[in-house]
This record gives structure tokens, C-alpha cells and sequence, in this order.
């Protein structure tokens, strides 16, 4: 029962790690978090990522503009916007959950695309999809979308708020609740249990021993 409990304990302590927790109460400390952005929008709009705008719309959780947004002004009229938010680079086990809730002011049809990078680049063309909502099935409540990563020790992942024609296509996303969730693999977990469970069997012998 020591030994299955032990095991258990173990088990959680590695697997629940969160090396990204963010709720974005201030985008302005984002940057100093390892945070980047990067608007590609062509030709340029008047706005890139900013504070949520509790008028639109309030916050999946927390104060009411806690969360992150950007809207079809990220482009000039019917340009291509092509924003990027970029996580800090993180530590995994190889795997990781990745999840974070979102959703759309909906007048018009928006899209956004998730991609990981394992170069420690925050340039667009160094990351790789692992996910998208196409344009059209925004969903316009706060929806929690998860994601699984299998690569890299060492990731950042990237949420693309990309929409072609903004006379046409564009609103208003925002993005809340971002969590980046380590998970190790089976043999990484066996071998961490087994180094709790022969630390007191090696105490105990060395009682023995006196």
C-alpha cells in the first residue's frame, strides 16, 4: 500500500505541471513574460493585439476586458490579416496539453490557426499547424478548444488570427485562459516512481547497518 501510494504521488507531481498560465489581466507585462507579437497584415491596419474590450464582449473568467482580442482593423479594408501571438518557449516532457478558451463578436466570419515551433524562432515561417478553426465556425460563446503536442523537449505554440478579404470577412476574436500543460511520458513517470520507491528501502538498510 507505501509502495502503490508513493507511486501516486509521483505520478501527480509530474503530470500536472503548467509552465503557461495565462489569463491575460495586463497585456502590457506580456513581452516581459517571453511573450511575442508579430503582425504580418497586409496592407497594415490600425490595430494589432490589445486589452479585451469589455463593451464588445467580457471575459471567459476574471475581470470583465481580462482577456486578450483583435478585430478586422488589424488589416487595411479587404486586406489579409495575418497576426500572430506567440507563448514564451517552454519546457516539456515531449508531450504537452494545450488549451485556452475562445470566441467571436460575430458580425462577420473570423478564423484562427494554432501551430507549434521547436527552433526557439518567432518567426511565422518556423512554425508548424496544429490546429485550426476555419473561417465560418467561430463559435460565438467562450469555447474551450484542446490541443495535443507530441515533439520537441523545448516548444512554443502560436495562435494565428488570419483572415483574407476584411471587406468581406473579419470581426472581433479574443482569446482567455491559456494553459500549456506538461505531460511526461509512461517511461518517464516508471522511472521517477522507482527512484521514490528505493530512496527509503536505501535508508533502511543503512539503519540496518548502525
Amino acid at each position: 500500500m507505501v509502495s502503490a501510494a508513493l507511486m501516486a504521488a509521483s505520478t501527480a507531481a509530474i503530470a500536472v505541471p503548467i509552465p503557461i498560465n495565462e489569463n491575460f489581466d495586463d497585456i502590457s507585462t506580456l513581452g516581459a513574460s517571453g511573450w511575442s507579437m508579430v503582425n504580418n497584415s497586409s496592407p497594415a491596419g490600425e490595430t494589432g493585439w490589445f486589452q479585451g474590450n469589455s463593451g464588445v464582449f467580457e471575459a471567459q473568467s476574471g475581470a470583465a476586458d481580462s482577456y486578450i482580442a483583435a478585430n478586422f482593423l488589424n488589416a487595411g479594408f479587404g486586406g489579409t490579416i495575418d497576426n500572430w501571438l506567440i507563448t514564451p518557449t517552454v519546457q516539456l516532457f515531449g508531450y504537452a496539453d494545450l488549451s485556452f478558451s475562445t470566441r467571436s463578436g460575430g458580425a462577420f466570419p473570423d478564423a484562427l490557426e494554432v501551430y507549434f515551433n521547436e527552433t526557439g524562432s518567432i518567426n511565422p515561417a518556423d512554425f508548424v499547424l496544429l490546429g485550426s478553426l476555419p473561417l465560418g465556425s467561430y463559435p460565438l460563446d467562450w469555447t474551450t478548444i484542446n490541443l495535443q503536442y507530441t515533439g520537441s523537449v523545448d516548444a512554443s505554440f502560436a495562435f494565428r488570427y488570419h483572415v483574407e478579404n476584411t471587406a468581406e470577412n473579419g470581426d472581433y476574436i479574443g482569446i482567455d485562459s491559456v494553459q500549456v500543460k506538461a505531460v511526461p511520458e509512461p517511461e518517464v513517470l516508471s522511472l521517477f516512481a522507482l527512484g521514490l520507491l528505493l530512496t527509503p528501502l536505501a535508508v533502511r538498510r543503512r539503519r540496518a547497518r548502525a
